[in-house]
């Protein structure tokens, strides 16, 4: 570990892997943090948190510090349904591995982003939401095929993770982490019922010049700071 600057997430996860002698994830992009550090390592990699290509893939250079409750309330609530981690042991499991590895953390004295989180209770917490958060991502994607029926012309497209600021009417109005302005957003009432405030929701919207559409539509997690 270069001595310079904190280790990296991607590296204390390395390092946890090799000392508990975690199985590869022969699947994944890392297969050497076992499979439950792995799910976390990609998953911080698509929030777009400070990264870095090593041998030819994604590594997390952000050091721990970094990480946050949102990006708890995204691997849990968003990921892992997404990526077929739905059964209730699998994910006890998951979680109880990336627990070991921030109390881990805490031993050895580094600081993280996690720890003043009582992670039992925020798990509770989100697990609550995950039904609503993966009905809303269905639906959002349904949405997605009425309006590709309509075959507008797209002048311009934006993908982001957006968070809801209100809801108005017919309207979500999203802000993007990328963009300062906040882009409005015509929604069936079926969805719009089933939003809150602050969900963060993964799309790809087109500009018709008169007005944004959705055009694709992925994860949806709740807001969750401490």
């Amino acid at each position: 570990m270069n001595s310079e600057r904190p280790a990296s997430i991607y590296e204390l996860m390395r390092e946890y892997a090799v000392l508990n002698k975690l199985p590869p994830a022969l699947e994944s992009l890392t297969p050497e943090l076992g499979n439950s550090l792995s799910l976390l390592h990609s998953c911080l990699v698509e929030s777009g948190i400070e990264r870095e290509e090593a041998d030819g893939k994604p590594c997390v250079a952000a050091p721990p510090t970094e990480i946050n409750s949102n990006h708890l309330s995204h691997f849990l609530v968003g990921f892992l349904p997404f990526n077929s981690i739905t059964a209730k042991n699998d994910i006890n499991n998951t979680l109880f591995e990336i627990y070991s590895f921030f109390r881990w953390l805490d031993k050895r004295g580094i600081p993280h982003g996690l720890a003043n989180l009582d992670f039992n209770k925020a798990v509770k917490v989100l697990s609550s939401d995950q039904e609503r958060c993966l009905r809303l991502s269905h639906l959002l994607d349904d949405e997605t095929g009425r309006v590709l029926e309509d075959q507008l012309e797209i002048m311009d497209t934006v993908t982001d993770i957006f968070s809801v600021v209100k809801i108005e009417g017919e309207f979500a109005y999203l802000r993007g982490r990328k963009y300062v302005e906040p882009f409005r957003l015509r929604l069936p009432r079926h969805i719009l019922c089933l939003l809150a405030p602050k969900d963060n929701l993964d799309l790809v919207l087109g500009d018709t010049s008169e007005k944004w559409v959705l055009l694709e539509a992925g994860q949806v997690f709740p807001d969750y700071e401490v």
